[in-house]
């Protein structure tokens, strides 16, 4: 029989589906185990669409369940899946980076525990060049995201300035500030610059700049970041997924490839010990 890792899957929209259609491609050596939703409904619609024999549950149980949880829901999500992901000791893949920012100290109870928090790429390249800067130190990383209007709709920073993007003519900045003021302003939009700030210099000190643009097709992040080794700028051009005009079909693809690492450890890993176990 060959070893699968059991995943659970918190938060069952769009990278959840893709997560699913991944899987059923049966290249990646795990299945889905469990699912949660706030919204009942989603996790029967992920359950049906994909014929999963897996469980409807709650947070706890399915971390219960499980080898390793995903997190795809939204940044209010993130405390209790680490704080599930602690208590069952699983390993978790958390996607809205953003809500990490917030409970820096559950990351180290995390790490004190043996638990590992994988943190994604998302729909941002070039961050290995910016954690291999780091390493000489770096004056300063700069974000400016660029988005369609409707990929930014219904973000709190727009609803509490009264910003209306509705028959916007030109591009317009609608925001400039910290990394850490970005992802409370805009926790749907822009985990990228979590995600930046965590491998460079922090959220405090990398900057961000949010550009609502009717003329852009596609979801556009520039990172400029200069320091000891000279200067960086990675520009990347994401098609929105499919399902959903606000997340960019590279984030759901930067989790099936962390999906796909972390299950490779894991049979990895219990094959070895499989394997000592019967040599004794």
């Amino acid at each position: 029989m060959t070893t699968k890792m059991k995943i659970g899957i918190v938060g069952c929209g769009n990278i959840g589906a893709d997560l699913c259609i991944a899987l059923q491609k049966d290249d990646i050596p795990a299945e889905v185990a469990a699912l949660t939703d706030v919204d009942q409904g989603r996790a029967k619609i992920l359950f049906r669409s994909f014929h999963l024999e897996s469980a409807i549950c709650d947070l706890d149980e399915n971390a219960s369940k499980v080898d390793f949880l995903v997190e795809c829901a939204v940044a209010d999500a993130v405390k209790d899946v680490l704080e599930s992901a602690i208590r069952h000791h699983v390993d978790c893949l958390i996607m809205s980076v953003g809500g990490l920012l917030e409970y820096a100290g559950l990351c180290e109870e995390a790490r004190a525990a043996g638990v590992q928090v994988h943190i994604p790429s998302g729909a941002l390249c070039g961050l290995d060049g910016i954690r291999a800067a780091m390493e000489s130190g770096l004056h300063s990383v700069h974000l400016t995201t660029r988005k369609p209007p409707a990929g930014l709709a219904g973000a709190p920073y727009l609803i509490e300035n009264k910003i209306d993007l509705d028959g916007l003519e030109e591009a317009t900045v609608v925001f400039e500030g910290s990394a850490r003021e970005a992802v409370k302003a805009f926790p749907k939009n822009v985990n990228v610059a979590a995600s930046l700030s965590f491998v460079g210099i922090g959220p405090d000190d990398t900057r961000v700049r949010v550009i609502a643009d009717p003329e852009a097709t596609m979801n556009i992040h520039e990172v400029v970041a200069e320091g000891a080794f000279g200067k960086l700028r990675t520009i990347t051009e994401n098609l929105p997924s499919p399902r959903n005009a606000k997340s960019s079909y590279l984030a759901s693809l930067s989790a099936i490839v962390e999906l796909r690492a972390a299950a490779d450890v894991f049979v990895a890993h219990v094959s070895a010990t499989t394997g000592f176990a019967k040599a004794r």
